[in-house]
């Protein structure tokens, strides 16, 4: 069953959230009118939003973000060469809080997300039929370009937050790419590869966890999710159409970032082993806050069942995540 078209907006007349999961992109991620109204601090403290994208293929993973916590905000960037299984850049960046990073508040046209601080800028925006997908920072020069009009139907989910109000996320995979990665000297072609965008907003809970799955190609993509958001941002696109999924379920060494992960749905639709061929880790805490996750990197195997969809999946390029983050 095909998913009903995203909203203009998140909330109806009355200020509720539309929840639900919907193919397409809604006119502007705004909570401004949430009814019960909630006070400026608890806003402050409890509205996150961030902007993701990367590119993946045969020679390159690339991943760039911009986010804004309210009290602080933040970025990274960095490139993995798949060639030689190294993490060629990996930057990460913190700013002054409604002056170093700006989020977007649409995913469509006019899109625009920035972020500059401590002698880095990274930049996600859309005009016209393209997205550009920047980031200048010490040794690094990322210029990447989306073909928007070339990809599957966007993923919009809006979903209740335990702890928190709701969350909004929009998904897009599939995005041929091209352009062109230089660190320190050493250029990398990005073009035939594909690109994901994850453009998220919500009033979250202050303790936060999922484990997260996103790969990209040119007929199959998917998003995959266990945590705060619940099964509905559990989608696969399969040869341009959008597809809900079930539950999904990771099983990972959490001591051992490049031992296989095994990712499967309650439905039986998927059921994949992913490979990482390198990953990026962080753990940051800020006394009041922290931060820690893991981002390998590598490829997914599998089978794939779905009504109308039955495939074997091999070298489907992409990553997965473990987050942990108090907010």
């Amino acid at each position: 069953m095909a998913l009903p078209l995203a909203p203009d907006t998140l909330l109806d007349e009355l200020g509720r959230p539309r929840f639900g999961a919907y193919q397409g992109v809604c006119g502007r991620v705004s909570w401004r009118n949430l009814s019960p109204a909630r006070g400026p601090l608890w806003r402050r403290l409890h509205a996150k939003r961030w902007h993701y994208a990367a590119v993946a293929g045969e020679r390159a993973f690339c991943a760039v973000a911009v986010v804004d916590l309210g009290w602080v905000s933040s970025a990274f960037a960095y490139v993995f060469d798949r060639k030689s299984r190294r993490l060629l850049a990996d930057g990460s960046y913190l700013g002054a809080p409604m002056i170093a990073a700006r989020v977007a508040t649409r995913p469509r046209e006019g899109a625009h997300t920035s972020f500059v601080s401590q002698g880095a800028v990274v930049r996600i925006e859309r005009s016209g039929r393209e997205w550009r997908v920047v980031a200048r920072a010490r040794g690094l020069e990322l210029d990447a370009h989306f073909d928007a009009e070339a990809a599957p139907p966007a993923l919009c989910a809006i979903a209740p937050i335990e702890g928190g109000v709701a969350n909004c996320t929009h998904k897009v995979v599939c995005l041929p790419a091209y352009g062109v990665v230089r660190v320190d000297g050493t250029s990398l072609a990005l073009d035939g590869s594909f690109g994901s965008l994850d453009l998220t907003s919500g009033l979250l809970a202050r303790d936060t966890r999922w484990r997260w799955a996103s790969a990209s190609s040119a007929s199959l993509g998917l998003n995959l999710s266990d945590g705060f958001m619940g099964t509905s941002e559990n989608v696969v696109w399969a040869d341009g159409q959008l597809h809900l999924v079930g539950r999904a379920r990771f099983a990972f060494d959490a001591e051992d970032p490049d031992a296989p992960w095994k990712i499967t749905t309650d439905d039986g639709a998927l059921d994949l082993t992913f490979t990482p061929e390198g990953f990026r880790r962080q753990d940051k805490n800020l006394g009041v806050a922290l931060s820690r996750y893991v981002q390998p990197f590598g490829v997914f195997a599998g089978r794939l069942r779905l009504a109308g969809v039955e495939r074997t999946v091999a070298d489907l390029p992409g990553v997965t995540e473990d987050h942990v983050a108090r907010w």
